[in-house]
């Protein structure tokens, strides 16, 4: 029988118990936490009420207009900003996943140095953090070292890029307030999920397309296409700006009460896209853009194309024999046909090229293919565009993807002994660089690396001298230029939503900072005082337009909109592009010109296709458990790395499903689970970035494994990594493992006719 007890009573227990606790193991090592954590509430809130904030996503390079909710200081919920132009209100997963970025348990709280070469990391102060930063930096200056600083990123915010560029130009005595290339070296921006995006090529096209002039990506308007031919663009899953796409193709699907849209899906492994595409070509990996070639010149023999056309683009198909292509390629002449004429006939075609393309050596002529095609049918005059990249002159340097030879020309700088500072601002090179690439061992002849990020990474816990963790991005300000944007000029808007959990300072403050500790040069390339002052100077220089979502003549006014709504946006769609050039010809038709000769027959050597996991990226979202447990849409595979190999192949090797294999490269070994993979070619295997972090905090360290540890270092075009040239065995080890699946999810779901 239990004795009745007093609500009184029932309240003095509860407290002597909570204060028990809270001296025990349970809790006597845990930060406080309080029920309510203003004692006096900001006048914007209410208790029990959601204030909603306008920002910025900052999970993937997008960039797309976020509402979050708080309540009594604290986040609570993740959603898109309908105003926005670029995502009109929608978020995908990662975005929505931010939350766990924010409240990480693993999150880095205060500055830390190493003590000694290869001892632990000590808490240390900011005042000294900054003092060994500017004193580096300074001695660079002066010339008393070595004298180079260079900056590394993975995924930069424009102001920060904008900033350590000026930073550079002002180190190497360039003239203040000019942060380019011209003034020495630029940041760094690279990982792998950078370079399979294949942005790089594709912007170098687009300005040999359209000349000196143009600015940013091009902009592919899919809401507006009647036929869109996709080559190896995974567009609703993690190309450039998926959530765009996906709204675009929503858009394109309804048909805008004329007819509905037709997407074609070309592409060696079958993916998200595909699977939701009217059609899916397979083809063999590096060789996509060999089906535009057989499509335009079945356009020019049905006299399909434009009239409007460049002059010369015909030249591009001019020797293609479309129907042996088609068969060394093992599609249906007949069936390119039937594509090549519903493409040919429609009045607003598009055709995508992908960062699939740059998979191979010959990636830009690859790419030039697709944008001829383009030009081929009159795209350009109805669904191909311009991004705009600054939408202003206050505009500083925007984000801009470094080549992997610029990489490479940076690792071999640092392992010369001719670096002696390197900021990595954002990112995690020892896990994001392909291990081939040598990063790690030239970074040990550095004389001092800070790291920048909120977590404890792979770089960080191995290799940094200093840690100075920044806020996450719902800590802190920004503003961004979506790269490709919607056909609109936009900077987009970030601002804290909550106080700062921890000790954190923004890069951006950090190097203003240092530059005004350096003084001369460094100081008058970076005049602002704080971040927030740069910041409204860059926002006041768009008051001068008035074909804009906010016009005022009150700087502040139009500072406090550009919070409140999310940004700033033209209301007139970007000026068209000066009109397209022909491309020059130059892909050439056989397999040995896109991924180099080598014998498959005897299926004893595979293609290694790496993808980006839709939910971990290349690993910048490995930390967050909600992501680790979202199912990958193809396989519905959770928490790990996989090889997904063709069923043919599978039975020859005599694995299946959960069968643990060996894969190696000239460069290296991983041993990971086999999926069976009805979506493939029996010429390649595939497996998704993301795992491999040997730091990263609980969820990341340990789990899966690094794929960048088989690639290959191939440079191939524009200085880029040709990622998709690497060749790897696959050996039984004789174990398994059980794959975390959804229940009856391992035949996958395949387009009619494959």
């Amino acid at each position: 029988m239990f004795t009745e007890m007093s609500r009184r009573d029932f309240f003095k227990k509860a407290g002597v118990l909570s204060a028990a606790l809270a001296l025990s193991g349970c809790g006597g090592d845990r930060a406080e936490e309080r029920l309510v954590p203003f004692l006096r509430s900001p006048e914007e809130e209410l208790a029990g009420v959601f204030t909603h904030y306008a920002s910025l996503c900052r999970q993937c390079p997008a960039g797309c207009g976020i509402l979050v909710a708080t309540m009594g200081g604290r986040a609570h919920k993740l959603e898109g900003n309908p105003r926005h132009p670029l995502n009109q209100g929608k978020l995908c997963a990662r975005g929505q996943a931010g939350l766990q970025a924010l409240y990480n348990p693993d999150r880095l709280v205060g500055p830390q140095a190493r003590a000694g070469a290869a001892g632990g990391f000590q808490s240390i102060t900011w005042e000294e953090g900054l003092g060994r930063l500017t004193e580096a930096l300074s001695a660079a200056a002066s010339g008393s070292g070595s004298g180079a600083v260079r900056v590394y990123g993975g995924q930069l915010p424009d102001h920060t890029y904008g900033v350590a560029a000026r930073l550079l130009a002002g180190l190497d005595g360039g003239v203040p307030g000019v942060g380019s290339s011209e003034n020495g070296a630029r940041p760094l921006v690279w990982n792998l999920h950078r370079a399979l995006d294949g942005a790089g090529i594709l912007d170098a096209v687009s300005r040999e397309m359209y000349g000196s002039s143009a600015t940013g990506l091009p902009f592919f308007d899919l809401a507006s296409a009647e036929v869109a031919v996709s080559f190896s663009a995974d567009l609703f899953g993690t190309w450039l700006s998926p959530v765009y796409f996906g709204r675009a193709y929503g858009e394109m699907r309804r048909g805008r009460g004329v007819t509905r849209g037709y997407l074609a899906q070309v592409e060696p492994r079958l993916s998200a896209t595909g699977v939701s595409a009217d059609e899916w070509l397979a083809v063999p990996g590096g060789r996509e853009a060999h089906v535009a070639l057989c499509l335009g010149r079945v356009i020019l023999d049905e006299g399909l194309a434009a009239g409007s056309r460049p002059a010369g683009v015909d030249a591009v198909f001019q020797d293609v024999d479309a129907r042996g292509l088609a068969a060394d390629l093992g599609l249906s002449f007949e069936r390119l046909v039937r594509l090549a004429r519903i493409f040919g006939v429609s009045q607003a075609p598009l055709a995508i090229p992908g960062g699939g393309l740059g998979a191979a050596q010959n990636g830009a002529d690859a790419v030039r293919t697709v944008m001829a095609l383009n030009l081929l049918v009159g795209a350009h005059e109805s669904t191909l565009g311009a991004s705009s990249a600054k939408p202003a002159d206050s505009i500083l340097a925007t984000e801009t993807v470094s080549s992997f030879a610029e990489v490479r020309q940076a690792i071999e700088d640092m392992r010369s002994g001719s670096v002696d500072v390197l900021l990595v601002l954002d990112g995690d090179p020892v896990h994001d660089l392909p291990a081939s690439s040598g990063f790690s061992e030239a970074a040990a002849n550095v004389g001092l690396i800070v790291d920048f990020s909120p977590f404890p990474t792979d770089t960080g816990e191995t290799l940094a001298h200093l840690c100075l963790p920044a806020p996450t991005y719902l800590e802190t300000w920004g503003y961004h230029v979506p790269q490709p944007g919607p056909g609109l000029a936009i900077v987009g808007a970030q601002q804290p939503v909550v106080r700062q959990l921890h000790d954190t300072r923004s890069p951006v403050d950090v190097l203003l900072a240092a530059a005004k500790g350096v003084g001369g040069r460094v100081a008058e390339a970076l005049p602002w005082e704080n971040e927030v002052a740069c910041l409204k100077d860059v926002v006041d220089g768009l008051r001068e337009r008035t074909d804009a979502s906010i016009t005022s003549g009150d700087p502040e006014a139009f500072w406090m909109r550009w919070q409140q709504y999310g940004g700033w946006w033209a209301t007139q769609p970007d000026a068209d592009p000066p009109a397209p050039r022909a491309l020059r010809p130059g892909l050439a038709t056989s397999a040995a010109a896109d991924v180099g000769e080598d014998p498959v027959e005897d299926g004893s050597r595979f293609l290694l296709r790496p993808y980006v996991s839709l939910t971990l990226g290349d690993g910048r979202h490995a930390n967050q458990p909600w992501l680790h447990e979202t199912p990958d849409p193809m396989t519905s595979v959770m928490w790990d790395t996989w090889v997904e190999i063709a069923p043919s192949s599978a039975e020859r090797l005599g694995v299946s499903t959960g069968d643990m294999v060996k894969v190696t490269s000239s460069v290296g070994s991983v041993e990971a689970p086999v999926y069976v993979y009805r979506g493939i070619g029996p010429d390649v295997v595939a497996m998704p970035l993301g795992g491999g972090h040997r730091a990263y905090g609980r969820y990341a360290a340990g789990r899966g494994v690094s794929v960048g540890d088989l690639i290959e270092p191939v440079v191939g075009a524009e200085g880029e990594l040709a990622w998709g040239t690497t060749r790897v065995t696959l050996e039984p080890t004789g174990g398994s493992k059980a794959l975390a699946t959804l229940e009856g999810s391992e035949s996958t779901v395949v387009p009619e006719g494959l």
